[in-house]
């Protein structure tokens, strides 16, 4: 299908400068070059790699290398980048969008991509000085500097970035405890013996981790002391950092009266329920599901983008995988990881201490754990998303050395 009004020179306003605001920037000028995009970003910085902060806390990265595009990229794509610009509402039938400070920008089309923050538990404390999110650069540097002369530093959540961010001040030299209040670190992503495998690498490299235990109070005055856990074990803290997962921005969404849930509802072609607004990202609620994920958010924004200019692709959506960053542990986990059906069955096992787990089912692998040794993570992902058929390859009785030979 050829992009609509392909002789209109469109102005399309797109608020937010994360992966999935950029991305749909990068496909309307690739689609339209003519057109006006108009990116209006809350940050100071250029937009950014934000799943490099973690690795920039830790040291590895410096804050020259985040950038997702130099700064003259921008008008050399006919995007006129606005950073530290807020929008205060949008008018739906004018089709504008009204910042603070009071000036008005017109769109043809306008782009949702707000992201998300970090969702903070009301935990009685949350707010004493030395409590911590991460989600922007800001963020990660107050952590930095909180932690340089830091002696006990206390993570809440033993989530992906969780322990990414325990790993970093590790790395930094600071005393690191990890609280989670499953039964086991990641239940999303790893099973109990991968989780056991996992917590043992993490333990090796001088963080402490408890898992099963939940948060009752962080207490202190003029800056945070201590953390009390449920069972009234108290652990002292300079410095607290919460990773509790996220909760979409969709304040703007509802001004303007967007159908939302926990985010904003948008069907496959990244449109919201009213019209001329698309959505993309971390905001976003598409089959029930909030990602809160790089590559889904990068591919709304494409979407969003195609959308936008009259072209039509469906979002779909690829079995979830996450790999862990820093701390020098190779993991993988792909798909589905615990059966739930009578015909699906787990082969796994632990080889040279490192632990695979592949979970099938109709003959199909639904994914994968690899702990140790994630050489074979692109194979693995292939044989996944493109539901690549072992019936005749593999039984329940195949040993996991098998399963390693035949993906080789």
């Amino acid at each position: 299908m050829q992009a609509e009004n392909a002789s209109k020179i469109n102005q399309y306003v797109i608020v937010g400068g994360g992966i999935a605001g950029v991305s749909a920037a990068e496909t309307i000028f690739a689609h339209e070059p003519d057109s006006e995009i108009i990116l209006i970003c809350g940050e100071s910085t250029l937009p950014y790699f934000r799943m490099n902060l973690t690795r920039y806390l830790a040291g590895e990265l410096e804050a020259s290398s985040l950038p997702l595009h130099p700064e003259e990229w921008y008008p050399s794509k006919h995007i006129t980048l606005m950073l530290e610009t807020f929008v205060e509402t949008i008018d739906p039938q004018e089709h504008l969008v009204l910042l603070q400070g009071g000036k008005r920008v017109h769109y043809d089309k306008l782009i949702l991509a707000t992201g998300a923050s970090p969702n903070v538990p009301p935990i009685p404390g949350v707010d004493i000085p030395g409590v911590q999110t991460l989600r922007t650069i800001e963020y990660a540097n107050r952590i930095q500097d909180a932690s340089k002369n830091t002696a006990e530093v206390v993570c809440i959540g033993g989530g992906l970035l969780g322990l990414e961010v325990a790993g970093a001040i590790a790395h930094s030299g600071g005393k690191v405890t990890v609280l989670e209040a499953m039964p086991w670190l990641l239940p999303r992503q790893l099973d109990e013996p991968a989780s056991k495998n996992l917590q043992a690498r993490i333990e090796s490299l001088g963080v402490k981790v408890i898992v099963g235990i939940k948060t009752q109070a962080i207490v202190g005055d003029d800056r945070v002391r201590a953390v009390i856990l449920e069972d009234g074990t108290e652990l002292k803290a300079d410095l607290v950092v919460i990773s509790a997962g996220i909760k979409p921005n969709i304040d703007l969404a509802c001004k303007v009266g967007a159908a939302v849930n926990r985010g904003v509802l948008v069907d496959a072609e990244m449109r919201t329920s009213v019209e001329d607004i698309l959505a993309a990202g971390d905001l976003c609620e598409y089959g029930g599901q909030v990602y809160g994920l790089w590559v889904p958010a990068k591919a709304q924004g494409r979407i969003a983008g195609l959308t936008a200019v009259g072209l039509d692709e469906h979002f779909s959506a690829t079995p979830p995988s996450a790999r862990l960053k820093v701390m020098g542990i190779d993991l993988f986990s792909i798909g589905k990881i615990s059966p739930s059906e009578a015909d699906e069955f787990v082969i796994a096992g632990e080889i040279d201490g490192n632990y695979y787990s592949f979970l099938f089912g109709r003959g199909l692998m639904l994914g994968a754990i690899l702990i140790g040794n994630n050489r074979l993570s692109a194979r693995i992902k292939r044989a996944v998303d493109n539901a690549e058929d072992f019936s005749a390859k593999l039984n329940r009785e195949t040993p996991v050395e098998e399963v390693l030979k035949l993906l080789s």
